[in-house]
């Protein structure tokens, strides 16, 4: 064992310690954690003191564990001190940080794909295109050159800049991480601060709070889990990953995609591929800029149950081109939230190009339709998309009964469409809705769709359903005390005050 500067060093045998003593290293703030780690043997707890560890670039091995008192941050930005007048903007220079570049943005975050962000009190600035378009609360990096500007007055504020690329990655396998703050690590688009691209299997992340990372919080392999996380205002997404037999339990996903990621790429709450036997359980999923959970691309036995997903301006629950699934009392309402929709994008729940999906149990509200407000029910959408590694991606036995379905404007719906193959995916694809029940404000409007001009009023395309007038709660009385985060971590405020792009 190492007795250096920045560490305690105690070894005790713990209780999950299978037939040896397993070492245990406390850290204090100010340790450099990866000496550590290489200077121990695989299996080794190391406990982080509360405090602020900066620049830690992680990479466990086999078994090692790593765990927070108090909420330690590990944070991938350095704090700017020394600052330059220039007209009127602010300078610094020196600064030769370049990561990985990666994405697609929209229109108003032209710079989304550059991993470094600046921060002013916890708020990431807008990175503009160039020196030209630097104003209050944007800011410009002049790679060449090495020089950062701005236009905020840095006097009396915390000014900080990412650097790292990522907390936590590598191959070992069986590593915890639990009671961590992890944030602001300038991870590339689709990796995550925890994980980056390629985490080892049977990872376990449990009780921490990501944030403000430029990227995606917690990405997840096979095996992987992930619980009691609150994760919240990172750049693009908040997880991601593929894989076999992965978790994701009881965490809050929230104000994710504040960096501007063109969502017809990749952003939002959740993203998913080529898993089989996922498992996406208690979540609430909120308030994100993008869908909530979009699962994409060869997943099969995917189980989506008790979730919460609310207020996300994409839609809700999507599962696209890909195979058997489960989607079960979840609580899935006013998502879609950024204008009106179209055919039947921009559903609660959609099936798309998928097949053997089972739709049941769950409570769906689309909200109030103004001018620039819209979204749809439950829909099933087929595209000439090809075929993946079990079949075509059809949208075919997939069946939608036993929901709860609530209209509280009169251009929702609910229902079938294609423009590919009408014909066999309407009539001959085995795709059933029946035993629903529909809350409808008028129950002559009309709120089905079966194919090119075939709409229903009410629920007249169900043998077995039925409907009603009567308006049940608002949807977000449901769940106004749900908080699946057992997390004592404190909050930080939504980063989107600078530069959230508007709803429309």
């Amino acid at each position: 064992m190492r007795n250096t500067p920045g560490a305690l060093i105690a070894t005790l045998l713990l209780a999950n310690s299978p037939a040896k003593d397993r070492q245990v290293i406390t850290l204090l703030p100010g340790a450099n954690i990866q000496g550590f780690v290489d200077g121990n043997p695989e299996n080794t707890t190391f406990v982080l003191s509360p405090g602020t560890y900066r620049l830690q670039s992680i990479q466990p091995k086999n078994g090692d564990s790593f765990i927070g008192q108090n909420n330690p941050v590990l944070s991938g930005a350095q704090v700017l001190r020394s600052f330059l007048r220039q007209g009127n903007l602010w300078l610094v220079t020196g600064q030769n940080q370049a990561g990985q570049r990666n994405g697609s943005c929209d229109s108003q975050h032209p710079m989304c794909m550059y991993p470094e962000d600046l921060y002013f009190d916890n708020v990431p600035l807008l990175h503009v295109a160039s020196v030209a378009a630097v104003g209050p609360g944007s800011w410009y990096f002049d790679y060449p050159n090495q020089i950062i500007y701005f236009a905020n007055d840095p006097t009396g504020h915390l000014v900080e800049t990412s650097v790292t690329r990522s907390a936590f990655s590598g191959s070992a396998a069986n590593v915890t991480i639990s009671g961590l703050i992890v944030e602001k690590y300038a991870v590339p688009a689709q990796f995550g601060a925890i994980g980056d691209q390629y985490p080892g299997p049977n990872w376990t992340i449990t009780n921490n709070e990501v944030r403000l990372n430029h990227s995606g919080g917690i990405l997840l392999l096979s095996g992987g889990t992930a619980s009691q996380n609150y994760v919240h205002n990172n750049g693009q997404k908040g997880f991601g990953g593929s894989g076999n037999n992965i978790l994701v339990d009881s965490n809050q996903v929230s104000f994710n995609n504040w960096a501007g990621f063109d969502c017809s790429w990749e952003c939002g709450g959740m993203k998913f591929a080529i898993t089989n036997s996922l498992t996406i359980r208690h979540n609430f999923v909120h308030d994100n800029l993008g869908p909530g959970m979009w699962i994409d691309t060869d997943n099969i036995n995917t189980l989506y149950e008790s979730n919460v997903v609310s207020n996300n301006r994409g839609g809700g629950i999507t599962h696209e081109i890909s195979y058997a699934a489960i989607i079960r009392n979840n609580t899935v309402c006013d998502n879609s939230v950024s204008g009106p929709t179209n055919w039947l994008w921009g559903s609660q729940i959609l099936i798309q190009n998928s097949q053997n999906v089972q739709v049941y149990g769950n409570v769906v509200e689309t909200p109030p339709n103004t001018a620039v407000r819209g979204s749809n029910g439950i829909g099933i959408i087929q595209q000439k998309r090809g075929s993946g590694a079990y079949g075509p991606y059809l949208a075919v036995n997939n069946s939608i009964h036993h929901n709860s379905i609530v209209y509280r404007g009169g251009v929702s719906s609910s229902g079938a469409v294609a423009d590919y193959n009408q014909e066999q995916m309407l009539q001959t694809g085995n795709n059933h809705f029946d035993y629903n029940t529909y809350h409808l404000l008028d129950p002559n409007w009309y709120h089905w769709i079966w194919g090119p001009g075939v709409r229903f009023a009410g629920f007249q395309q169900e043998s077995h359903g039925a409907a009603d007038a009567s308006m049940p709660p608002l949807c977000s009385t449901l769940y106004s005390g749900f908080n699946p985060t057992h997390s004592a971590h404190g909050s930080i405020r939504s980063v989107e005050v600078l530069h959230r792009v508007q709803q429309p």
